[in-house]
């Protein structure tokens, strides 16, 4: 049997999907040998490496976990960003429009503050050091690329919290001096990782394929967008070369506090997974005769 490499995708509440996805490998007792995410994907890259299952996913996000849990809007850093744009004498910034302490916070309690050498599967999850333009992967593996900077000694939500940083969305998270934004802007899908890792069976979630017929309007959906279509159409190479298989949920876009269509974005996963798993199965020779 061949060594499976899952490598999640940004998107999102999109990223729900994610937790299909796995629901179906763990009922057909696919192994995952090691994982990777970006963006949203690192969340429950995380999740998985700390040691929660994909079912016990589905039930803390669609009876547990609510919009508050996650969302922090920075209110007080509006206010002084519009003084600091009506009085420019005043130094003051607005770097984000949510602070992202309580999505870290949220990470940190399910996965009990493990660190990523806690992670019980070889895992990478990608950011980006907003300042230089370099890629920064968090892993518990030795691995080199390029001039992407490595991070060992971090915890998994302090990674999470780096890769899920969309720009001018979330404000930065400042690690060791580094500022830090969406893993999505370097690799939106981290195929590249898995190879990097030694999987000899690249499995990649994309969930960028979709047709944009509705409207956004707010900025927080106007970034969200922009950043989606620039990042999936710069992807296609480095799946093209790197990914053996792709699926696409196929999920509509989704504003981050539509929490309530959780259950129809896992089911997206679920099916679009399926429909792959026979052939998945014979490629890594799991079927019989």
């Amino acid at each position: 049997m061949k060594s499976l490499g899952l490598a999640l995708g940004g998107g999102g509440l999109k990223g729900l999907a994610h937790i299909g996805i796995l629901e179906i490998l763990e009922d057909e007792h696919i192994p995952i040998s090691q994982l990777s995410g970006s963006s949203a994907g690192s969340i429950f890259a995380a999740l998985y490496a700390s040691g929660i299952s994909a079912y016990e996913m589905e039930k803390l996000v669609l009876h547990e976990i609510s919009i508050r849990d996650y969302l922090d809007y920075n209110f007080a850093g509006l206010i002084k960003g519009l003084l600091g744009f009506f009085l420019p004498a005043v130094p003051v910034t607005l770097d984000g429009l949510i602070k992202g302490n309580k999505l870290e916070k949220l990470i940190y309690d399910l996965t009990e503050g493990k660190s990523l050498l806690d992670s019980r599967i070889p895992l990478a999850i990608i950011s980006c050091d907003i300042n230089t333009a370099r890629k920064v992967i968090f892993t518990n593996q030795e691995i080199e690329e390029g001039s992407s900077v490595i991070i060992r000694n971090a915890l998994l939500s302090e990674a999470v919290r780096c890769s899920t940083s969309i720009p001018a969305t979330f404000v930065p998270r400042d690690f060791h001096g580094m500022q830090m934004v969406d893993g999505g802007i370097k690799d939106i899908v981290p195929v590249i990782e898995q190879k990097l890792m030694g999987a000899e069976y690249v499995l990649a979630v994309n969930l960028g394929q979709e047709t944009y017929q509705e409207k956004v309007s707010g900025i927080i959906d106007i970034v969200s967008r922009t950043l989606n279509i620039l990042s999936y159409e710069t992807s296609d190479t480095a799946e093209e070369f790197f990914a053996d298989m792709i699926v696409y949920p196929g999920v509509e876009e989704v504003r981050l506090d539509e929490l309530d269509k959780a259950g129809q974005i896992i089911r997206a996963g679920r099916r679009a997974m399926r429909k792959k798993v026979d052939e998945l199965k014979n490629e890594l020779h799991l079927l019989q005769g």
